[in-house]
């Protein structure tokens, strides 16, 4: 897709209010939808997937709602928490949209979420950020989630490890919300059975050299990394330096062993389970029809950013087939959108009462499928919520994840 520093995403049908006049009544002026990805930095070929999720959503119903054509806005926040702030700002105060799509990375999603007072007149559907304070111990308004927080799919994987006969993990993981999560999420199961961790590796995001880990990984059953685009690749690929792929186990994050990443890195993680909302094989006619029409213009499986894109555009698209796209009834909006239930390409999802997705999960399992890496599902767990089988009370009355917490040396 190349570089999209502003505005207007092209390629997708756009109309002009001056064209339109202004004695022309709002039913027939477009829809104003922005998106916020990450297309530079590590996470590029991440956001750039979730834009064509968007676009292909937006194909399927004729780039029209309520006979009022879309209008799109697409802006990349780098993965930035500031810059993604900024570019909210820019939507909604330029570009006067009343719809925001994003963002990927956890940061940015939760400093939007934080700063969402500042917009109640737009509805923010976050599509990829897995922090996992977004949907909980406080929520806003404006503000839904259509991904997943990032200890949604680590809860079962700790399970799964210690079932395995895995009594101590390491932990590689970027430093910054979602990986707390995603790490969060795994020990809270892992060590509640009497797992341990005795040591955590957290990087910043852009790391190039993980040379200095790799000598402390002798010792364990199996590391678990949560590290996304390039910075999962670059690893992997150092880690095969270091002769220790096929010596030690790997465990993977959600993004870490992603379709993007398989693409490059597949035959090193031949046979590694994961945790996801996503897989690379789903029997259901969402889930091949999404995968037809990305393959058509990628020629690779879609990845996980593809279809949580996909996801939050289809949902927020019913809520308002369903308004006759009168998308300036913000209220009316929140409550069709919060009422929305549907198939999307990865499983059937609606929002729990914090409005945050409940979707199924799977554990995949990398395998060679006719010559193409791909997550392959070795079980599904339905309908998971943000909170596992934790009470929510409690759950929020306890501290956030962080670098040291859970702890269980």
């Amino acid at each position: 897709m190349g570089m999209i520093k502003s505005a207007l995403f092209t390629g997708l049908f756009l109309c002009s209010s001056s064209a339109l006049g202004l004695s022309q009544a709002a039913g027939e002026e477009p829809i104003r939808i922005g998106v916020i990805s990450s297309l530079s930095g590590p996470f590029a070929q991440l956001g750039e997937d979730g834009v064509d999720g968007i676009k292909i959503a937006l194909e399927e119903v004729g780039n029209k709602i309520g006979g009022r054509e879309i209008q799109l806005f697409v802006e990349d926040d780098g993965a930035d928490p500031s810059t993604a702030i900024e570019k909210v700002r820019a939507l909604v105060n330029r570009d006067k949209v009343q719809l925001i799509l994003g963002p990927l990375s956890g940061s940015a999603g939760q400093a939007v979420k934080d700063a969402a007072d500042e917009w109640p007149n737009a509805t923010i559907v976050v599509a990829g950020a897995a922090a996992e304070d977004i949907t909980m111990r406080g929520i806003k308004p404006n503000v839904f989630r259509t991904s997943y927080t990032g200890a949604q799919p680590t809860f079962p994987l700790g399970d799964y490890a210690y079932k395995q006969g895995y009594r101590n993990v390491a932990i590689v993981a970027e430093d910054y919300a979602f990986p707390y999560a995603q790490v969060g999420g795994f020990m809270s199961t892992f060590c509640s059975l009497g797992g341990k961790v005795p040591k955590k590796f957290w990087v910043p995001i852009g790391t190039s050299d993980f040379s200095s880990i790799f000598p402390d990984l002798s010792g364990i059953d199996a590391v678990f990394v949560a590290l996304g685009g390039t910075d999962a690749v670059n690893f992997f690929q150092q880690m095969e330096g270091f002769g220790l792929i096929g010596k030690v186990k790997i465990l993977g994050g959600t993004v870490t062993v992603d379709a993007t990443q398989l693409t490059s890195v597949g035959e090193l993680l031949d046979g590694v389970v994961s945790a996801s909302i996503m897989s690379g094989q789903i029997d259901t006619p969402a889930f091949k029809a999404l995968d037809e029409k990305f393959r058509s213009k990628r020629d690779r499986a879609p990845s996980l950013f593809t279809e949580n894109y996909y996801r939050a555009a289809k949902w927020s698209l019913l809520a308002l087939d369903n308004m006759g796209g009168r998308i300036e009834d913000q209220n009316t909006f929140r409550t069709k959108l919060h009422e929305t239930s549907f198939a999307a390409p990865a499983s059937w999802v609606s929002f729990d009462q914090h409005h945050n997705v409940v979707t199924d999960v799977y554990l995949n399992q990398v395998k060679n499928v006719g010559g193409e890496w791909l997550n392959v599902p070795i079980r599904t767990y339905s309908t998971v919520g943000q909170f596992w089988t934790f009470d929510p009370k409690e759950y929020q009355a306890a501290p956030s994840y962080n670098r040291d917490l859970p702890a269980c040396p």
